[in-house]
């Protein structure tokens, strides 16, 4: 199984979070705002808040008024960014990453080495394709399953 890694996953919900703050007009939000909206712990939002920081996916502003916002649109921003500032290059192996290709003994005759840089790529693409924008929208509902309508019983005609 492969899983986002949960401060990636916090990153995620606290920049869905400012982006909802920005479309709603709101300004800024401190570090204990920002906890107590999405009930992460503290250190864990300032944690994560540092590491978006340093990528430039969000702002900061010190002082009494200060806090944290987005540094761009969330139409501008992808889940890929937020996911790589915090767990770094995407790659579904060691040697399909950004990685050190030196840790693996089976890089020089490996078969399937390319085929993972290209799962790696399509993942990255499929992640770089969804924006904040796209997870700031009402949930995917599937349309509710329609009724099924059972075919009338039908008795032979020697049915009698």
């Amino acid at each position: 199984m492969i899983i986002v890694s949960k401060l990636a996953d916090y990153a995620v919900v606290l920049a869905v979070h400012l982006g909802q703050m920005r479309q709603s007009g709101g300004g800024q939000a401190s570090t204990a705002d920002l906890s107590e909206a999405t009930r992460l712990p503290s250190a864990t939002v300032a944690k994560v808040l540092k590491a978006l920081n340093r990528a430039g996916l969000v702002t900061a502003a010190r002082g009494s008024g200060g806090g944290y916002r987005l540094a761009r649109a969330p139409r501008e921003i992808t889940v890929a960014e937020i996911i790589a500032a915090i767990d770094g290059p995407l790659g579904m192996t060691e040697c399909a990453g950004d990685t050190d290709h030196e840790a693996c003994t089976h890089t020089s005759y490996c078969a399937t080495k390319p085929h993972w840089a290209r799962v790696t790529l399509a993942v990255q693409a499929a992640l770089g394709a969804v924006t904040l924008d796209d997870m700031m929208a009402p949930p995917f509902m599937a349309p509710a399953p329609r009724p099924s309508v059972a075919a009338p019983l039908s008795l032979g005609a020697d049915a009698s």
